[in-house]
């Protein structure tokens, strides 16, 4: 074998390896796009109203998230999640983070944290509306009347920008 047809067996030898590393690792990330979107996302109850969504918080145990969504005239969905921290106080935010809404990936609940799906701050249910750095849940302000939480549709929809 000449040293001109050696030199093009390593060079194919390197392509196809190269090929074949670059299949694999297109594969693995398209699969972990696939879990991490089929799996983070928090599956929401749509609501509706025109004046005020209420939400009955009986079932809503200390350290457990719920997620709602409100479809605007326009189709649009908007987000948002309460929440009842380890002291039995409830909370609402929209599914967006100050920062991280352009990249529209909300956040995934584990334990008694709320986890952005971007940065990956996680928050205590405690302080899911105050943030840390740049990343701060926006407050969705809401009013608790007895076991339930009442939400204005202009404060939901006030939110819309970050969707």
């Amino acid at each position: 074998m000449t040293a001109t047809a050696s030199g093009r067996t390593f060079s194919c030898v390197m392509q196809r390896r190269a090929i074949k590393f670059a299949t694999v690792l297109t594969a693995v990330a398209v699969l972990g796009t696939a879990l991490t979107r089929s799996l983070s996302h928090i599956p929401c109850k749509l609501l509706g109203g025109t004046e005020t969504l209420t939400i009955n918080l009986d079932r809503l145990a200390p350290r457990a998230v719920w997620a709602f969504c409100y479809r605007e005239d326009s189709g649009q969905l908007i987000r948002f999640l309460p929440a009842r921290d380890s002291k039995g106080n409830a909370h609402a935010i929209f599914d967006a983070c100050g920062q991280c809404y352009k990249f529209h990936q909300g956040y995934t609940y584990s334990g008694h944290y709320l986890i952005c799906r971007l940065c990956g701050n996680r928050y205590r249910l405690t302080q899911m509306d105050t943030g840390k750095a740049s990343c701060i849940p926006v407050r969705l302000p809401s009013k608790i009347q007895g076991n339930q939480a009442k939400i204005s549709v202009v404060d939901v929809k006030a939110g819309h920008w970050l969707f």
